[in-house]
């Protein structure tokens, strides 16, 4: 008899956890799972999922807390009708509420999967984020022992949930790379630098040091790819034109093809606070392109080996603009990182990731 897989992301969004998610329920061997599907308001992938036979559930809420209810209904009507039913959340907030209400049972396992470091919870915007992040580290100390399994997709946060608080936890890498073929890229460094980063234009993304970076270099032949839309566009956007650099900042939106853009790369960069594991840094690796990137204390240190496949600059604008600043001046020494690079992120890929959550599934 088929086990039943319940997937619950609130945001199931085109890119990062959705696309993640996405990509594990298209590679699940659909003879061995029930794959369900439970997300808020709307799924971006709706309509390829249904037509892998994956139900999609959506209910009409804003908020998690609110949708819990219905979330439970759905659960209980699936569960009724198979042996074995494994619950997977995915993201800190939604894994509280989950751990909270769902109460464990003989044939009910119960998956959390942290992508984020909880690191985050310790960087605060506003006093009410502050609160706020405060109250769910205690949450998260109270309640998430009461999952079977916490997958973690880097070994930094696997470590931390088991040392800090003890935790079950595992690590699966994620579904960075969808094949694994061989990429010559080609050199692409004239007489211009082409930088690109790829990511949700939010707060903690940072993406304005790579902007005031590229002001303090005072170089006309440094050229920025933005890729990526969010709640920081417009302020970015006013960033770029106050400090006079609209010829050399150049906003693409989301893009679902990244490669077409990162082929006619030079250099890559991922400015952010914190990361769980960024796609866009492997998928850079991938293509050979030399990385730079913020010490982000998720999974950047599994891909980029301390800075062995690439080079890490310590959170400050002008440590960026210094290592950019390195880069033009000996591409060579970058170039070589590039290299090692991408035999290091070739394992983080879909069929790795598919068997690895299978072998947790049927263990558990």
């Amino acid at each position: 008899m088929k086990t039943n897989l319940i997937f619950f992301l609130a945001r199931f969004g085109l890119g990062g956890a959705g696309n993640s998610v996405y990509k594990l329920c298209r590679a699940l061997n659909k003879n061995k799972y029930n794959i369900n599907v439970i997300c808020l308001n709307k799924c971006a992938y709706e309509t390829n999922l249904k037509k892998l036979g994956i139900k999609v559930f959506t209910i009409k809420s804003k908020k998690v807390l609110f949708a819990i209810s219905s979330v439970l209904k759905i659960l209980y009507i699936i569960k009724s009708s198979v042996n074995k039913t494994v619950f997977i959340s995915n993201i800190n907030y939604t894994n509280i509420l989950c751990s909270i209400f769902i109460k464990k049972e003989k044939n009910l396992k119960l998956i959390a999967i942290e992508r984020t470091p909880l690191k985050e919870l310790e960087i605060y915007f506003s006093i009410i984020d502050f609160i706020k992040k405060n109250l769910m580290k205690l949450l998260i100390f109270v309640f998430y022992g009461n999952f079977d399994k916490i997958v973690c997709n880097s070994k930094y946060l696997s470590n931390y949930l088991k040392k800090k608080y003890g935790f079950n936890s595992v690590t699966i890498f994620p579904p960075s790379l969808n094949k694994v073929n061989i990429v010559n890229k080609k050199r692409y460094l004239k007489d211009k630098i082409h930088i690109t980063t790829i990511c949700r234009l939010s707060k903690e993304k940072k993406v304005e040091d790579i902007i005031y970076a590229i002001n303090y270099l005072k170089k006309k032949n440094i050229l920025l790819n933005i890729i990526g839309t969010g709640p920081e566009k417009l302020r970015l956007k006013k960033i770029v034109k106050n400090m006079s650099l609209s010829k050399q900042v150049k906003f693409y939106g989301y893009k679902e093809n990244v490669f077409k853009y990162l082929s006619k790369t030079d250099l890559y960069i991922n400015s952010s606070y914190f990361e769980g594991f960024p796609n866009s840094v492997v998928e850079a690796a991938y293509m050979e392109v030399p990385i730079i990137s913020s010490q982000s204390h998720g999974g950047i240190n599994e891909i980029l080996c301390k800075g062995k496949y690439g080079t890490i600059y310590n959170g400050s604008y002008i440590d960026l603009a210094l290592k950019i600043k390195k880069f033009y001046k000996n591409p060579e020494i970058f170039f070589k990182k590039a290299n090692l690079a991408k035999k290091n992120v070739i394992k983080f890929n879909v069929s790795n990731h598919k068997k690895n959550f299978e072998k947790l599934i049927d263990k558990i």
